[in-house]
């Protein structure tokens, strides 16, 4: 036997799961009940928490990406910001940042622009559909794009990335689990961390976002990139792991993806294949990390128009501290801290370490990529995320915590007698809601009673005050049963659609038509990517077509951010 032959025989885990429903492989309903349990949940939600307003604090730097390109055609954002004035908070109003400059003369963006990216898209849909009404009299003559149609647009839009995160972490623990663990587990995601809050109540922060592009790596990765990849499903996984740090410059960690399968592939196959082999895995390791490279050129770009630098901490060199002296509160700490605030992690973890017993060359690379993501936010001066709601930053490892919750909750359930699996499954079923309850609890009065702590100082220093844990659990207790005394106060959030409809007795017009617009035009992307993209990725001939139109689009969007915009 060859060595050709010997490294054609080692598995290759993502090609052999399949999707059901997806791409012509499986039954084609065997999806449908999941999906719409997905689509039940994030109604419900979205009635309960949507809320449609203007950007505040980071928000408005995100959106201001966005909406600088569609409606002045530059990226000079202080107009942008002194636009948000009226719509933020007089706090951010107060700090005059449209007036400060960097040494290019530009007002300085600490923050990434992969969300604003997302949007540009729908944003110009509705800048368009704008201008027709402008025409013939349906619009104002002067809009700035702060009008509701643009916010709530993007908004939906947002919230609606994040449930097609939840849906592809789905199809990987769907497939890698059981029908009823997958599915719990994800139902018990979509209550159980801060994502709730940044999904409907602040969607036009990056974490919605974030979500959804760390899932769609997972998610190629999981299809494709478990063992070295031909060159064209290389350079995607890459391309989609530029994109997800475009978004998040933290999720770079996610080439720890393919280097740990890469590793563990290579490593397992014989000592004389190895030897004489080693060439494809390198050369798979250095096509993911140059089309990540090309997509980040984006982002090197814009730092040399704001900063003059093409590498650059716009928070200055003093903001990570790469010893990661901050681990432990980011873990522990009862002011946000991953495991008190989002006790889910510690179940999935387990589960995550479970399923490494049988698929290691699934979990083993997830559990690298989740220490990273520990490592970096540990890393950070303000590991708590500045005044925010939650362990946010934990947020983008959505997929590896539905996956590794599948797993825990199918090792529950796991027993081959009828009535131990019924009690295990009954036991996944409890703590799921529990779950849910205590990150309700926490969206409902962590941000006005500051349940855990709260920071002392911002600037210069970051410092913080927690809770005892003891405390913190008294808290959340005194809590639990809120929900049966004022259901209503306890669910219904201000600004929601059943805020509108029962406590203002108003029909949330503009919700619907914003939920209804952004879902048509999604549904088309989505319909249309998957009519176009077998017609332009059939063949390597046309694979290389689209690898160079995309070059081009990348070497145009550097060329207009340094020369034009």
């Amino acid at each position: 036997m060859t060595h050709d032959a010997e490294i054609d025989k080692v598995e290759t885990p993502g090609d052999s799961c399949h999707l059901p429903g997806v791409g012509g492989v499986g039954q084609p309903n065997s999806a449908t009940y999941p999906t719409l349990a997905l689509v039940a949940a994030f109604l419900l939600q979205w009635a309960l928490l949507f809320s449609i307003r203007g950007p505040l604090w980071d928000a408005t730097f995100y959106y201001a990406y966005a909406r600088s390109i569609i409606f002045d055609g530059d990226l000079k954002i202080d107009n942008d910001l002194r636009l948000s004035y009226s719509t933020n908070t007089p706090a951010f109003a107060a700090k005059q940042l449209d007036q400060q400059r960097t040494a290019t003369g530009r007002v300085p963006t600490p923050f990434a622009t992969g969300s604003a990216l997302l949007w540009l898209p729908w944003l110009g849909v509705l800048r368009l559909a704008a201008a027709a009404g402008q025409e013939v009299g349906l619009a104002p003559p002067q809009l700035t794009g702060y009008e509701w149609l643009f916010v709530a647009g993007v908004a939906t839009f947002s919230a609606l990335l994040g449930l097609l995160a939840f849906w592809l972490a789905h199809a990987v623990a769907r497939a890698e689990t059981g029908r009823f663990s997958a599915l719990a587990a994800t139902l018990t995601l979509l209550f159980a961390t801060p994502l709730l809050y940044y999904q409907y109540r602040e969607p036009l922060y990056s974490h919605a976002t974030s979500a959804f592009v760390t899932a769609l790596c997972v998610y190629a990765w999981w299809r494709w990139g478990q063992a070295p990849p031909a060159a064209g499903q290389a350079l995607l996984i890459g391309t989609l792991i530029g994109l997800a740090t475009l978004v998040r410059w933290q999720h770079v960690v996610y080439l720890g993806l393919p280097l740990a399968s890469t590793a563990g592939w290579w490593l397992a196959l014989p000592r004389p294949v190895r030897r004489a082999h080693w060439r494809r895995p390198l050369l798979y390791l250095a096509l993911s990390g140059l089309a990540a490279l090309a997509v980040l050129s984006i982002q090197f770009a814009l730092w040399r128009l704001f900063f003059g630098a093409w590498l650059t901490l716009p928070q200055g060199n003093s903001f990570m501290d790469w010893r990661a002296p901050l681990w432990q509160p980011a873990l522990f700490s009862t002011y946000r801290g991953l495991l008190p605030w989002m006790p889910v992690a510690l179940p999935a973890i387990l589960g995550l370490l479970l399923l490494a017993q049988r698929r290691p060359g699934l979990a083993l690379p997830l559990l690298f990529v989740l220490a990273l993501a520990v490592y970096v936010n540990g890393s950070a001066r303000d590991w708590f995320g500045g005044g925010g709601f939650g362990p946010r930053r934990f947020t983008s490892e959505l997929t590896l915590f539905v996956v590794g919750y599948a797993a825990f909750l199918e090792a529950l359930a796991g027993s081959r007698r009828p009535l131990a699996r019924r009690l295990g499954q009954a036991a996944g079923l409890l703590a799921g809601l529990a779950l849910g309850l205590q990150q309700w609890i926490l969206l409902r009065y962590g941000l006005l009673e500051k349940i855990g702590g709260y920071h002392l100082s911002m600037e210069p220093a970051f410092e913080w005050v927690d809770e005892p844990l003891a405390a913190f659990g008294q808290r959340l207790a005194a809590h639990g049963l809120d929900f049966l005394y004022s259901p209503v106060d306890f669910f219904i959030f201000p600004g929601s659609p059943l805020d509108r409809l029962i406590n203002a007795q108003a029909w949330p017009g503009r919700h619907l038509a914003a939920l209804v617009a952004t879902t048509a035009f999604l549904l088309l992307l989505v319909g249309g990517g998957r009519w176009l993209w077998p017609r332009l990725g059939t063949t390597t001939a046309a694979r290389r077509r689209l690898a160079f139109a995309a070059g081009l689009a990348l070497v145009a969007a550097n060329a207009w951010i340094l020369f034009w915009a």
